[in-house]
């Protein structure tokens, strides 16, 4: 028995197959109504729709024919799929090529006629045949019939992969248009004149209409300047960004930016433009240049603050290391020198402290459900050193719900209102730490308040109470270098929460700090 040799493009007539989606299918009346006709046209006991597959032929339409499928190298369609015209064997037994055929021996198969069913893009996948256990002829005539039941069984296939390739269509633009849609960004196609063709909800968004009321309008209606300048010599697969005065429909200007690229759609000028309202991101870019330029600023203090310091100790331990003094002289300057080498911790420890919170911002929180007391207990702890904890009155209301805070972070912050409430108001007066709960505007809020009977502010001083390094017209000998309230408004920012300050000259001092609720506070 002669086997067949495989196809020259036998890997893609494989690929083409599988990508028909009719291997080990049902039945379908479509085919079965061809070979039922092929059957009776021809008068033949077995007609078959054969797919051949890498090691089978697989038959989704069979009349006379008990099999499924049979083993490729034993069939006779496995040759008809090498050549384009019909392969007619009349007598199987009297050809050397089948006469082995394990179906020829068997007296099943004595007349064979296959003609190759060809895919849309050419490649023969199966056949249309006939097969009769008597030998008989087939002419010209038959021979044309069968060829034309083969191309009814090909515009089948096309068919199928019309419908197909339609489907892959319409859901490629269904995706297209979800994913258009569900883009944070807004997304305009505009046509040769600027006009928008099509929009997504997300530009709908933007510029305050719906997608479909922004189609037809020019989009230079939606900027200050004139967009269409943009657009002017702007080649294909080329990208453009520009930041313009972006308008909405209600008039509201805001900053806008578009990224526009050209393309050529069916012969037409078509545009894709991204747009995107940048003003957060404008205003986080003038923060962090503030930021910087704040750091600057501090590191410079910082570094003025340190020099003082810095001269005495090494102005005293020359003293030290060059002439010999008695023993109460040296321990006087050593005195001096580790007080001095503590103003420089201090500030060094502060400037770390100050540059930890601005760089790590919320990120660098571990906010938790924390009891008010627990920070206060820390926060107390913290000044301890000072012994003035006695000064401290405590006023919480009952059944403080927890807050939303970095424990450490918090107590921290209150430690410093603390110590500078101390620090600014007469020895012997109280500062009064009072908390309860206040129902804000957008959520409940615990809120902790420090008042202090020192000597108050006028509203310049307050301005720039929170400023690195400032130290107001009080501050006299009181010891200290202006970073701890710059510390504490650092945290409190990084906590989402409020700061009141009143103070009038001679009236002391009050700071109420707005904590949220744990469980009512936003990510953010």
């Amino acid at each position: 028995m002669l086997e067949p040799p495989l196809p020259a493009e036998e890997q893609h007539r494989l690929h083409v197959l599988l990508g028909l989606n009719l291997l080990d299918t049902a039945p379908e009346e479509r085919f079965d109504r061809i070979t039922r006709m092929a059957a009776r046209l021809f008068g033949v006991p077995i007609a078959l729709v054969g797919l051949v597959d890498a090691e089978r032929q697989w038959f989704k339409s069979r009349v006379g024919l008990p099999e499924q499928e049979l083993p490729r190298q034993a069939t006779f369609c496995a040759h008809a799929i090498l050549q384009d015209a019909i392969l007619v064997i009349e007598d199987a037994l009297a050809d050397a090529r089948f006469a082995g055929n394990p179906f020829v021996a068997s007296g099943r198969v004595r007349f064979y006629a296959g003609v190759a069913v060809a895919a849309p893009d050419g490649s023969k996948v199966g056949t249309l045949c006939l097969i009769d256990s008597a030998p008989r002829s087939f002419d010209e005539e038959e021979r044309t019939l069968l060829g034309d039941l083969a191309a009814i069984v090909a515009h089948e296939l096309a068919a199928d992969a019309l419908r197909r390739a339609l489907q892959q269509q319409r859901d490629s633009e269904a995706w297209l248009r979800a994913l258009l849609d569900n883009l944070p960004e807004g997304v305009l196609v505009l046509d040769e004149t600027a006009a928008v063709l099509s929009a997504n909800a997300a530009a709908g968004v933007l510029f305050g209409a719906s997608a479909q009321a922004l189609a037809g309008r020019g989009a230079q209606s939606f900027a200050v300047e004139d967009i269409t300048a943009l657009l002017a010599g702007l080649p294909d697969g080329e990208v453009r960004t520009r930041q313009l005065t972006g308008r909405r429909v209600d008039g509201a200007s805001f900053p806008l930016e578009v990224t526009v690229n050209a393309m050529t759609l069916g012969g037409r000028r078509r545009y894709g433009a991204i747009v995107r309202d940048v003003a957060l991101r404008l205003e986080q870019s003038w923060r962090m240049r503030a930021a910087g330029e704040r750091r600057h600023k501090t590191f410079t203090l910082a570094a003025h603050e340190l020099r003082t310091p810095l001269a005495s100790i090494i102005g005293f331990s020359e003293l030290l290391v060059k002439r010999d003094f008695d023993a109460p002289t040296a321990r006087e300057l050593l005195g001096i020198i580790n007080t001095q080498a503590g103003a420089m911790a201090t500030v060094i420890n502060q400037v770390f402290d100050l540059a930890r919170v601005e760089a790590g911002g919320r990120r660098a929180l571990q906010i938790r459900a924390e009891p008010l007391g627990d920070i206060l207990v820390q926060a107390l702890g913290s000044i301890a050193p000072l012994g003035q904890n006695a000064r401290i009155v405590l006023a919480l209301d009952p059944g403080l719900p927890p807050v939303a805070a970095d424990c450490h972070r918090m107590s921290m912050a209150l430690a410093n209102v603390l110590t500078n409430s101390l620090a600014y108001s007469g020895p012997g007066t109280v500062v009064t730490v009072r908390a309860w709960v206040a129902q804000a505007p957008a959520a409940p809020a615990v809120l902790v308040q420090v008042a202090d009977s020192g000597p108050g502010m006028d509203p310049d001083e307050q301005e720039r109470l929170f400023e690195a390094f400032h130290r107001g017209p009080n501050a006299g000998a009181i010891p200290g270098h202006g970073l701890g309230m710059a510390i504490f408004k650092e945290i409190v920012d990084a906590h989402n929460a409020g700061v009141d300050v009143a103070s009038a000259p001679g009236s002391g001092t009050t700071i109420t700090v707005h904590l949220p609720i744990a469980g009512e506070a936003a990510d953010g």
